[in-house]
């Protein structure tokens, strides 16, 4: 008979989880691995990188989701200590991500890499295998939904330009406000203001470099300098930012929705996008990228305008882009 002593019970408690968990490290390790393996042994082969990455994705976001924070944190750290990580930075996508040149993850010169392939721009130096890496790592449905959310933006301006005479736009975070490639409002200038705002003095500088003589106008500030009333920066018949919010708290997200609110006219929009729970990237870009984002569901979204007073809402429409990786919310004034 099987003593009860409390000490037995800890001990069998003990020896059922080691084994519950020594499976999936084990499973872990074989991952990464094959991957491994499958990338050194054939560096030149787009289409066995490409499945090796396929596997690589899908199981460290199936792990994610079966797994608690905790022990994800351990998949994580597995996952940079083992010799992959220094395969998967030779894309000059991953790598960036990762190192951070200028403090955050997602920067507008990793938006420019995602943009790369429709605008026929040059791909980043880099290896053969690390360029096999980058078409896919560009290709996947995260990358896949931030061109798709430029479009999206692109094309809200034009139609506000074609309904009113001579709006007044601002975006908020604007990197390098790519959006003007597509936009045929902003290069005929049918704005009365078209306003970029962004806490990096470089990214502005691209902007005035390649849109200025399209009369967009740059501010250098932070967004929390709108939320603390420390910014004057007039009033806009659409605000929208993009990338935003996908770094930012609930409380946060709701205070600066309340201010934005704020700075519209009558008849005004605001525009918020976010991505959405359970991209399929969300295990890579956290292991190998150091990219953590904030994830929202439709509901979520609502949630950011509880502050925004109904009584000044005409109108609040939830739509998700057709991979259904970024969710946009647009807010219309009364």
């Amino acid at each position: 008979m099987a003593s009860t002593t409390k000490n037995d019970g800890l001990e069998y408690t003990m020896r059922c989880t080691t084994a519950a968990q020594k499976p999936i490290d084990d499973r872990e390790d074989r991952l990464l691995d094959d991957v491994y393996r499958d990338l050194m042994n054939s560096p030149d082969d787009r289409r066995v990188v490409h499945d090796s990455l396929d596997n690589l994705f899908d199981t460290l976001r199936d792990r994610r989701a079966e797994v608690g924070a905790d022990q994800w944190q351990q998949v994580i750290e597995r996952s940079r200590a083992h010799p992959l990580r220094g395969l998967l930075h030779e894309d000059p996508f991953t790598s960036r991500a990762y190192n951070k040149p200028r403090g955050y993850a997602g920067d507008a010169v990793l938006m420019d890499y995602v943009y790369s392939s429709e605008e026929r721009w040059p791909a980043p130096e880099s290896t053969r295998i690390g360029a096999h890496i980058f078409e896919y790592t560009t290709s996947a449905p995260a990358s896949s939904g931030v061109r798709a959310r430029r479009g999206f933006i692109a094309d809200l301006v034009d139609e506000l330009a074609n309904r009113k005479r001579r709006p007044e736009v601002l975006s908020i975070a604007a990197g390098h406000l790519r959006e003007t490639e597509l936009s045929v409002a902003i290069k005929r200038q049918k704005f009365g203001r078209f306003v970029a705002l962004d806490a990096d003095k470089t990214s502005l500088n691209e902007i005035r470099s390649c849109y200025g003589h399209f009369g967009v106008e740059t501010v250098h500030s932070r967004f929390r300098d709108l939320i603390t009333n420390q910014l004057s920066i007039g009033t806009f018949d659409c605000v929208y930012t993009t990338g935003l919010f996908d770094y930012l708290a609930r409380s946060t997200g709701q205070r600066l929705v309340r201010t934005v609110f704020e700075l519209l006219n009558p008849g005004g929009t605001l525009v918020v996008t976010n991505f959405m729970h359970g991209i399929r990237d969300v295990g890579y870009m956290e292991a190998f990228m150091d990219w953590d984002l904030v994830y929202r569901t439709r509901t979520e979204m609502m949630d950011l305008t509880i502050e925004v007073p109904e009584s000044e809402i005409h109108d609040v429409r939830v739509l998700a882009e057709d991979c259904q990786n970024i969710v946009f919310m647009e807010v219309t004034k009364k």
